[in-house]
C-alpha cells in the first residue's frame, strides 16, 4: 500500500468503519475448542487485523499475539478495546504488501496460529505457512467471488473477492505439508443479518 492508501484507511476507521463489528470472527470461535484441545496457546498472529476483534479474542483464549495492520488508528483503537478486555496484544503498524523504511513485511516467529480474514493477498500465503510452527494451524476467509441471485454483504469489487478453490490451490500447492482440517465455501449469515459469500479454510503443518 502507498503513504496515500494508509491515510485512506486511517480516515476511514476515525469516521467509523466497522465499529459495529466488536464480535470474534465466528469462524475462528467455531474452530478454537480444536485448537486448544490439540495445543497450548501458542503464540498467535493476526493478519490486517483492523480493530483486532479477533486478535482479542485469541489473546483471551492464552495466545500470544502479534497484529499487525496498516492503520494506526484501527491499532489504536484496538487497543483501547484490548486494556478494557484486560488483555495484552503486540500492535504493530506495518504496511504488509509494499515496502517501506523496514523493507517488505516478514513474521519473525514460528506461530501456532495464524489468522487472515477478509484481507485477499494471495502472495502473502507462501510467507504465512512458512512461519507456522510444526502442528500450527492456519485460517483463512476471504469474501468469495458470487455469481448467484442472491444479494450479498462485502466489496463489490471482484479483485477484494477469491475465486472458488483459489485458497485450496495456493495453500496445498507449496513444499510444506499441510493437513486440511475443514474448508467451506457458500452463503453465510452474518451476525447484523446480512449474507455474505465466503470461502474459508483451515489448515494444520505437519512439516
Amino acid at each position: 500500500m502507498s503513504l496515500s492508501d494508509r491515510q485512506l484507511w486511517d480516515a476511514r476507521y476515525r469516521q467509523g468503519a466497522y465499529s459495529e463489528r466488536l464480535w470474534p470472527s465466528a469462524y475462528l470461535q467455531q474452530c478454537m475448542p480444536e485448537i486448544l484441545a490439540q495445543q497450548a496457546p501458542q503464540r498467535a498472529l493476526d493478519v490486517a487485523c483492523g480493530r483486532g476483534r479477533n486478535s482479542i479474542y485469541a489473546a483471551q483464549q492464552g495466545f500470544v499475539v502479534d497484529a499487525v495492520d496498516v492503520a494506526a488508528a484501527a491499532l489504536a483503537q484496538g487497543a483501547r478495546q484490548a486494556f478494557h478486555a484486560g488483555v495484552t496484544v503486540n500492535w504493530r503498524c506495518q504496511n504488509l504488501l509494499g515496502a517501506n523504511a523496514g523493507g517488505v513485511w516478514q513474521p519473525h516467529n514460528n506461530y501456532g496460529l495464524i489468522v487472515m480474514f477478509r484481507f485477499v493477498a494471495p502472495s502473502l500465503v507462501p510467507t504465512l505457512v512458512s512461519n507456522l510452527a510444526l502442528g500450527g494451524h492456519l485460517l483463512i476467509e476471504e469474501h468469495l467471488q458470487w455469481s448467484g441471485p442472491e444479494a450479498v454483504s462485502g466489496p463489490n469489487n471482484p479483485d477484494f473477492r477469491v475465486a472458488p478453490q483459489s485458497l485450496k490451490e495456493a495453500l496445498l500447492s507449496g513444499p510444506q505439508v499441510l493437513d486440511l482440517v475443514d474448508e467451506f465455501e457458500g452463503l453465510v449469515e452474518e451476525p447484523d443479518g446480512s449474507q455474505a459469500a465466503l470461502s474459508r479454510i483451515w489448515v494444520r503443518r505437519q512439516r
